[in-house]
């Protein structure tokens, strides 16, 4: 039960003290104390000034590789084995590992 009321007075604390600081702050700026820039002012968004690279996580990719692979009679390309990642620009790369699907 006295907890209860403790919490009951510690809000009741809040309830009044926070507009005044509020106002306070007001009364601050006002006196010539500088603002903070708006968010997109601000240089501590993520990443900024940090240089980003990708790292290279290579997944297999089955896709047509005539000119390693060469054509089916048909004129249709065979399929070849790719290893795709990002290179260190974040630039998609496909090397090329084997003919077949397998």
């Amino acid at each position: 039960m006295k907890t209860l009321r403790f919490i009951a007075a510690l809000f009741a604390c809040a309830w009044f003290v926070l507009p005044a600081a509020a106002q306070s702050g007001d009364d601050a700026a006002a006196e010539g104390v500088p603002n903070l820039p708006a968010r997109s002012e601000r240089l501590d968004i993520y990443g900024a000034g940090m240089c980003h690279t990708c790292e290279w996580r290579p997944r297999a990719k089955v896709m047509a590789a005539a000119e390693q692979c060469g054509t089916e009679a048909g004129g249709a390309a065979k399929s070849g084995l790719f290893e795709c990642g990002r290179n260190p620009a974040c630039e998609p790369v496909c090397n090329f590992v084997r003919c077949g699907s397998e």
